[in-house]
C-alpha cells in the first residue's frame, strides 16, 4: 500500500489522540468515586434491612409494654376498689377477712406485674435506643452517597468534556488521511488494543516496544517513503521517523 508521508505522520497524530480517548475513557470507567458508591449503597441496603427488623422489634416490645401497664393499672384499680369497701366496713367479719386477703394477694400480683413492668421498659428503651442509632448511620450514609454523587458527577463532566473535544480533534485529524490507509488503520486498531500505528525509534517498533530483525530493517531503508510499514512481530503501521 502506498500513502503520503503526510498521511503517515497524520495517522500518528491520530494514533495519539485515540490513545488519549481510551485513556480517558478508561478513566472514566474508573473513576474512585464509582466503587465508592457502590459501597456505601451495599451498606444503605443492609442497614435498611437491620432497622426494619429493629423497627419490628420495638413495635412489638410496645405492645407488650402497652399491655403490662394495663395489667397494673386494672390490678391497682380492684385494689383500690377493695380498699374502700374494706375501709367503709360494709360486710360480715368473715367478707371483710376474705377482702383483706384479697387484697394481699392482689398487692403482690400488682408487684410483680411491676416488676415485670420494669424489664419491660428497660428492653423498650434499649430497642428504641437501637433504632435511633440506625436512623442516624442510615442518614449519615445516605449524605455521604449525595456527597460522592456530586463529586463523581463533576468528575465525569470534565472528563466527558474532554473525550467530545478530543472526538471533534479526532474527526478532523481522520478526515484528513486517505480512505485506503484509515480502514487499514482501524482494522489493526480494533484487533490490536487499540493501537494501530506507531513510530519506527531506531531499529524498535514503538507499539510492541520489540526490535526489528537486521534483514528486515535494512529492507525497510530501501523502501520508499511513501510505502507503508507493517511491523513483521505485531502487524501494526510502521511510521519512520
Amino acid at each position: 500500500m502506498k500513502a503520503s508521508v503526510e498521511d503517515q505522520n497524520r495517522l500518528v497524530e491520530l494514533q495519539r489522540l485515540d490513545s488519549h480517548i481510551q485513556s480517558l475513557q478508561f478513566k472514566l470507567k474508573s473513576l474512585p468515586e464509582l466503587e465508592q458508591l457502590d459501597a456505601i449503597e451495599k451498606q444503605i441496603i443492609t442497614g435498611e434491612e437491620i432497622l426494619e427488623v429493629a423497627t419490628i422489634e420495638l413495635g412489638d416490645v410496645e405492645v407488650e409494654l402497652k399491655r403490662s401497664e394495663i395489667e397494673v393499672e386494672q390490678v391497682s384499680d380492684r385494689i383500690k376498689k377493695d380498699e374502700n369497701r374494706l375501709n367503709s366496713g360494709q360486710g360480715s367479719p368473715k367478707e371483710l377477712e376474705q377482702m383483706q386477703h384479697e387484697i394481699g394477694t392482689l398487692q403482690k400480683r400488682k408487684s410483680d406485674l411491676e416488676d415485670g413492668e420494669l424489664e419491660i421498659m428497660i428492653r423498650f428503651d434499649a430497642a428504641k435506643a437501637k433504632v435511633e442509632t440506625l436512623k442516624n448511620n442510615d442518614a449519615g450514609l445516605k449524605q455521604l452517597r449525595l456527597e460522592l454523587q456530586s463529586r463523581y458527577e463533576s468528575a465525569s463532566k470534565a472528563l466527558n468534556e474532554e473525550i467530545s473535544s478530543e472526538l471533534i480533534k479526532r474527526d478532523s485529524q481522520a478526515s484528513g488521511i486517505e480512505k485506503p490507509l484509515l480502514e487499514l488503520y482501524e482494522k489493526i486498531r480494533t484487533s490490536s488494543n487499540g493501537v494501530g500505528a506507531a513510530h519506527l525509534v531506531g531499529n524498535t517498533c514503538d507499539g510492541c516496544h520489540l526490535s526489528i530483525t537486521p534483514v528486515e530493517l535494512e529492507k525497510i531503508k530501501a523502501m520508499p517513503l511513501d510505502d507503508v510499514v507493517r511491523c513483521e512481530e505485531c502487524r501494526r503501521i510502521l511510521v519512520r521517523i
